[in-house]
């Protein structure tokens, strides 16, 4: 909920942010948006010119990318001697923070399956993102993981998507969200003689 006295551009942001997360939220619409603020669409395009620039602006006040440049897992995930035990954990972990931005997630989905060009582009720099932090958190955790981390951080990213269509489309569901990594982190080349 927006707070009181809150300006203009911040109501807007958390109003359009509200919006995706109505489970039957129909996308939105710069005059659908206007109406939820009590604003004119001019007052919309005023701050915001395009619908590209709101998204990009709604992703950007939640800090999106740069938490995710920014942001690691928390101490304690890597397992001495068990690199597959560490890389389930890791992805349970990354998984739980994906899963906790759900708005952000049926944002560009529904936004990019719209055909939105500015979700579509918001949500490729999301992606790009990804597999460079993986590739990181991979080399901090994982003992001598060397040139596997370029096969590894892939498959993992593709993982992490998968699961947010899922959850997104079937619902939430930890079990199956668990048995998918374990599933995947059993397949990986993460032995040292691969």
């Amino acid at each position: 909920m927006t707070a009181v006295g809150a300006s203009t551009r911040e109501r807007i942001l958390d109003t359009a942010f509200e919006l995706t997360t109505a489970e039957n939220s129909t996308g939105i619409s710069m005059r659908r948006l206007a109406d939820a603020c009590g604003v004119n669409v001019a007052t919309i395009y005023h701050h915001f010119p395009s619908k590209a620039d709101l998204l990009r602006a709604v992703l950007e006040e939640r800090g999106y990318p740069r938490r995710m440049g920014e942001e690691g897992p928390p101490p304690g995930l890597r397992v001495e001697g068990s690199p597959r035990e560490t890389v389930r954990r890791l992805m349970v972990w990354f998984w739980g923070q994906a899963e906790a931005e759900e708005s952000a997630w049926r944002l560009l989905i529904g936004e990019g399956l719209r055909g939105e060009p500015g979700a579509r582009e918001e949500a490729g720099r999301l992606v790009a993102l990804l597999e460079p932090a993986i590739l990181a958190w991979l080399d901090e955790l994982v003992s001598d993981i060397g040139a596997r981390a370029a096969m590894i951080a892939p498959v993992l990213r593709t993982t992490l998507l998968s699961l947010a269509i899922e959850h997104l489309a079937l619902g939430p569901d930890e079990a199956r969200a668990a048995a998918r990594i374990d599933a995947v982190v059993a397949v990986l080349p993460l032995d040292p003689d691969v």
